[in-house]
């Protein structure tokens, strides 16, 4: 017993010792942006209060307004914004880095974390994690509209008004540990205001999401974004969760997989400020590096993005005369779309020209091209090709005058209209006609029903994932339409997921506009409606129409 007391002793000391030779011991180099200036030269530090927030209610929080000595009052400064307050000793940095012109006049945005108190001043709910791990977009919608806007035109105390960039180029976001996940999905979510990243210790764990983001980097088309990442070797805080370290280094492989501008900086660190703050002032000189030219896009590593994606092509604002509302857009033969607003029926061509084709009667609903429904009734250019449509949701045109209806109930109707019952209302079919996919209500899937050369539909199955990173369900927002490749392209929330035959989702285009309503893929040109902004994209893959007629296509196997 004594013997395997002493060789128990024995091995806790040698484990010890292994731990503390791995301490971080590294001495870092002397960098004059560290010291303090006179304080004659010092920025100055504004306090807040921020406790009438509508997107976290009964939240309340301290917010630090670091303003530079060089700010004028007159231009519009670049902005840092930084979680959990002032991390890094933020402000001595970026007073010798404006002083030296190895940053622009910046302004500093500190952000601590919400706070719930009862009546009695007591602590009820700590907010923290919820903002700043989810990988949702709403502490980047608190950002924009409840504190940067509470920040703009605040007077210093030396009377300037405060005027904050509104160029992503000119703004970077930062923060440790959950506020590193935060500072990133702020970005990922906004490219539209953010370019610039600095995380430290990042939480890309499984806590609210955060695990899923090497996937989803991969197969998203890149972001003008520029990142730098620091984390050390033995950085855990809860292996519950994950190591964190493993999943920086997954991190940090993605970005380099899909062309981004990454830096890393690893070390024998733990999970510590401390490192973070050692790295502090390369980050900041990285991230600003070449000011003002722009942060870039890269191109990925990605095969189907190759594929589908014509480089240098981008997303194309198609300013209308009229708003869209929620209706869905559909495709025409001639690479143009229509939607219907109240008794009008619109058609955009790709130059953006936008006319007035048509007019609704009384109760039809616009659905598709040429196509409205009154009732249980199909009509095709005002003539009736089909009744007994009970619950009609959606429909497609096929070659010879059949059509494909998406119903809530089965009903009896003429031999020329293939029927597929379900409560959904997005539907697409295949080059070939040899399935459909339909949404499944409440998952993250999407069905697949085979459709026999008579029509008739069987086999259904959850065949298709779809990714998600609010936190809820991902379900398909507006229409669904095939490639003549046989890819599947769906709008979602997170944008424009492009799924291949064995219902794997390998293409993520996103917008800076937001979540996809609705798309409508014609040609070589992909349309899609965020909010009440249509967007057109010139496609090096062919979007199918089932009006024209089937399309045979390769299979892609089984891999």
């Amino acid at each position: 017993m004594m013997k395997n007391l002493v060789l128990l002793l024995g091995i806790a000391l040698s484990v010890g010792n292994a731990i503390a030779q791995q301490a971080y011991n590294v001495r870092t180099p002397f960098d004059p942006a560290t010291v303090k200036m006179e304080e004659s030269l010092r920025g100055e530090v504004l306090k807040l209060t921020l406790n009438d927030s509508h997107i976290y209610p009964g939240t309340e929080r301290e917010l630090l307004v670091y303003v530079p000595q060089q700010y004028t009052g007159d231009v519009p400064a670049c902005l840092l914004v930084c979680m959990d307050g002032i991390l890094y000793d933020a402000t001595t940095v970026m007073d010798n880095l404006i002083a030296s012109g190895e940053m622009p006049v910046t302004i500093g945005v500190f952000v601590n974390p919400g706070v719930v108190y009862d009546e009695e001043g007591e602590v009820v709910r700590y907010n923290r994690c919820k903002e700043f791990d989810s990988t949702d977009d709403l502490f980047v919608q608190f950002l924009e509209q409840e504190v940067l806007a509470k920040v703009e035109g605040m007077q210093t105390l030396s009377g300037k008004t405060i005027m904050l960039s509104n160029d992503a180029n000119d703004r970077a976001i930062t923060g440790a540990s959950s506020g590193g996940i935060a500072a990133f999905t702020a970005a990922w979510n906004r490219p539209d205001l953010f370019s610039r990243v600095y995380t430290t210790v990042g939480t890309f764990v499984a806590m609210r999401g955060g695990h899923e983001y090497p996937a989803i980097v991969r197969k998203t088309e890149p972001k003008p974004l520029r990142i730098y990442m620091q984390d050390g070797w033995y950085d855990v805080w809860n292996p519950i969760f994950g190591e964190w370290f493993e999943y920086n280094l997954l991190m940090e492989s993605a970005f380099n997989f899909a062309g981004y501008e990454v830096f890393h900086k690893w070390d024998r660190g733990n999970h510590s400020i401390k490192y973070g703050t050692l790295a502090f002032p390369d980050a900041m000189r990285w991230l600003w590096k070449g000011y003002p030219a722009r942060v870039q896009k890269g191109w990925s590593n990605n095969g189907m993005l190759k594929e589908i994606l014509i480089e240098g092509e981008d997303w194309q604002e198609l300013v209308l005369p009229v708003e869209l509302d929620s209706q869905d857009i559909f495709a025409t033969a001639d690479s143009s779309v229509v939607f219907a607003l109240r008794s009008h029926i619109y058609k955009v061509s790709v130059d953006g020209k936008c006319e007035q084709v048509g007019q609704l009667k009384s109760g039809e609903r616009l659905m598709g091209n040429k196509l409205t429904a009154r009732g249980s009734t199909l009509y095709k250019n005002g003539v009736k090709v089909a009744d007994g449509l009970s619950g009609l949701q959606a429909v497609h045109e096929l070659e010879g005058d059949k059509f494909l209806a998406l119903c809530n109930d089965r009903a009896k109707c003429q031999d020329n209209v293939w029927v597929i019952s379900t409560g959904e209302r997005t539907m697409a079919i295949a080059p070939d006609y040899r399935f459909c996919v339909t949404a499944e209500q409440n998952t993250h899937h999407l069905i697949s029903t085979i459709i026999s050369q008579q029509g008739e539909m069987k086999y259904s199955e959850s065949f298709y994932y779809l990714h998600d990173l609010s936190n809820g369900v991902s379900q398909p927002t507006g229409n669904m339409a095939f490639d003549t490749n046989g890819n599947l392209y769906v709008a979602t929330p997170m944008g424009v997921q492009v799924a291949d035959h064995n219902g794997r989702v390998r293409v993520i285009l996103s917008l800076p506009a937001g979540s996809v309503h609705s798309l409508a893929f014609s040609g070589r040109y992909l349309y899609v409606q965020c909010g009440d902004r249509l967007f057109i994209r010139k496609m090096k893959a062919e979007g199918h129409l089932p009006l024209k007629g089937k399309v045979a296509y390769k299979s892609q196997g089984q891999g």
